[in-house]
């Protein structure tokens, strides 16, 4: 079994302006026995995650793109270590997610997590954020900033 990941583990993670220790923790944590599991869309949401903080002037673009190559560089490094499986985002898991925008009243991006997710049968959802609450039918969602969460995840290797 395995842990799904939210784009924003990955952001937190790779982007220059963000905290990114429990991310980093997090990502240190994924083995072949527990892999990591994300989605295709994570990587486009990541393209627009640092193209935003770019508009902001938080970042400048080329730390932006350098920032986005490693992303990718390290996906595929995970990927290829097994470490971190990437679903591809099919019609019929955006079919899925329309249960999941109307059982948990979702933003698009987040159903189709959700529903890949639970296609994927993972263990845990992990994500920082906090329109995610409680679980997704059988599949626990766990917020890296609550106070216990390293204790949950660890429970579940």
């Amino acid at each position: 079994m395995g842990v799904y990941l939210d784009t924003n583990i990955f952001y937190n993670a790779y982007c220059p302006v963000e905290n990114n220790a429990l991310a980093d923790w997090i990502l240190n944590q994924l083995t072949p026995k527990f892999q990591g599991v994300t989605c295709e869309w994570t990587i486009l949401e990541m393209f627009l995650a640092l193209k935003k903080q770019v508009n902001l002037e938080k970042i400048e673009e080329k730390a932006a793109k350098i920032a986005l190559d490693f992303f990718l560089s390290e996906l595929g490094e995970m990927a290829e270590e097994e470490v971190l499986k990437i679903i591809p985002v099919t019609r019929s898991a955006i079919m899925v997610s329309r249960k999941q925008i109307f059982d948990h009243n979702l933003y698009a991006a987040d159903a189709l997590h959700a529903a890949i997710a639970l296609a994927s049968q993972v263990t845990l959802f992990i994500t920082f954020d906090s329109d995610f609450r409680g679980n997704l039918g059988i599949v626990p969602i766990l917020n890296p900033n609550d106070p216990d969460f390293k204790e949950k995840f660890l429970t579940r290797l």
